[in-house]
């Protein structure tokens, strides 16, 4: 027999129990004994059986679907999304779930996606996440909603990456080797997400007692030229930045470069942390410190969120129940820092 061609019921034969049995172990339901359900996986393993997606929709009220929603623009095209989808898939996949990743502009087209695809959850990835529509839509359907991260804004905690804090992480990692003087170039991406991180650096310089938010820092996309220019512009004069803060993969390479046309030594002379981790970077010559957001762990643990919640037993913990975003797991960072060779104590004099 094709494996093909083995049902359900040729399941049950082999293990011994009924077909609703097998039914229930494939739908991870709590009321099976533990020996039923190990002769089924045992059955199910020896003849290769693979349960029908749409079968297993029409036992239950789940549709073993996660649905990732990326904006459409440039915003969606700067996430990780290759990283992002190994995670989730590896996630998703352990548990039974399948995963699918949708293009949205707005309500409309997420309420289309929602119609065609009924999705047990929606994991809203950034910047959706901060729309709080695409929320209220997803409560009224009784979906559950999940995000990467969360973040507290005039004393209310909300859906988002904490930018801020991030900043504000970077930043106290050079405060730590004695940096006063540290410059922050944003990248050519998020405006909105890159003057987030710059509020948490020059809230961190701030309570440091250092002055150096007020006159080196660039609140303006830059690429690759416009970061040379503006690192020309600070590490050439006496006073100068001790260290740099580089928004993306670009940036920190551009500055890297600038510091070797006017012959200062990293780090010796002057630290580099990137807040973005790339290959790129790891190959440099030195290679560049790091601080990133693994958003990979993070949508992985979005999806597996969504997962226990539909698989929760008992008619009050299905999605619908959940009020709002499904809070981020307290054991995945925020951040990564990756320690290269790029960051020194600060030198005594500049």
């Amino acid at each position: 027999m094709g494996r093909g061609n083995i049902t359900i019921e040729d399941v049950a034969r082999e293990a011994g129990v009924s077909r609703q049995t097998v039914s229930r172990v494939i739908n991870r339901s709590p009321s099976v004994s533990a020996s039923a359900r190990s002769r089924v996986e045992q059955a199910i393993e020896a003849l290769g059986y693979v349960p029908n997606a749409a079968a297993r929709r029409m036992g239950g009220a789940r549709s073993y679907l996660v649905l990732a929603a990326i904006e459409r623009g440039p915003a969606g095209a700067a996430l990780p999304l290759d990283r992002m989808l190994l995670d989730g898939l590896l996630c998703c996949s352990a548990q039974g779930y399948h995963l699918m990743f949708e293009q949205v502009s707005g309500e409309r087209d997420l309420a289309a996606a929602l119609t065609s695809l009924t999705p047990d959850g929606v994991v809203l990835l950034p910047p959706l996440d901060e729309r709080p529509g695409l929320h209220e839509m997803l409560a009224k359907r009784s979906i559950a909603v999940a995000c990467l991260g969360e973040r507290r804004e005039y004393g209310r905690v909300l859906p988002g990456l904490d930018e801020a804090g991030f900043g504000e992480a970077a930043t106290a990692r050079l405060l730590e080797k004695g940096h006063r003087q540290v410059g922050f170039i944003g990248g050519d991406g998020d405006l909105a997400r890159a003057r987030r991180r710059i509020e948490g650096y020059r809230r961190a310089l701030a309570e440091a007692g250092s002055r150096a938010h007020r006159h080196f820092v660039s609140d303006e996309p830059r690429d690759l030229a416009g970061a040379m220019d503006l690192a020309r512009s600070w590490l050439a004069p006496t006073i100068r930045p001790t260290a740099i803060i580089a928004g993306t993969e670009a940036v920190a390479l551009g500055v890297l470069q600038v510091a070797r046309e006017l012959g200062l030594v990293v780090p010796r002379d002057l630290s580099l942390l990137a807040l973005e981790d790339t290959p790129g970077l790891a190959r440099s010559h030195p290679p560049i410190s790091s601080l990133h957001q693994p958003l990979g762990a993070l949508f992985a643990g979005a999806c597996s969120r969504l997962i226990e919640v539909g698989s929760a037993p008992g008619p009050d913990t299905a999605a619908g129940a959940v009020a709002g975003p499904l809070t981020p797991a307290a054991s995945i960072e925020p951040h990564v820092f990756a320690d290269r060779a790029t960051i020194a104590r600060a030198p005594r004099a500049v």
